[in-house]
């Protein structure tokens, strides 16, 4: 199981960083300007979230071996990396509004 939440983390955090990359070149070259600003502005909570998991699920499985799984380490990593989430997401909507 956590080798699937592993590549699905990869494979979404590749995708969603190569739109913000193909997103800021529309953009600057004024090709579908509002539809790629839109993405630019409400992507980057998914995309947070994703490199997140990715990150720490990384970190997880550099520290643990396969066949024992930890679940005081799965919290000393897991913790920190949903409050630096909750974080992001209070300054996205309390400061914007």
């Amino acid at each position: 199981m956590l080798r699937y939440l592993h590549t699905l983390s990869a494979i979404l955090f590749y995708v969603l960083g190569a739109s913000f990359f193909v997103a800021y070149l529309l953009h600057v070259n004024d090709i579908l300007a509002t539809a790629s600003l839109r993405w630019l502005e409400t992507g980057d909570l998914p995309l947070l979230c994703v490199g997140l998991m990715y990150g720490g699920l990384s970190v997880y499985k550099s520290l643990t071996s396969d066949k024992k799984e930890s679940l005081g380490l799965g919290l000393y990593i897991g913790l920190p990396l949903l409050v630096i989430f909750l974080v992001f997401l209070f300054l996205k909507f309390a400061v914007h509004s």
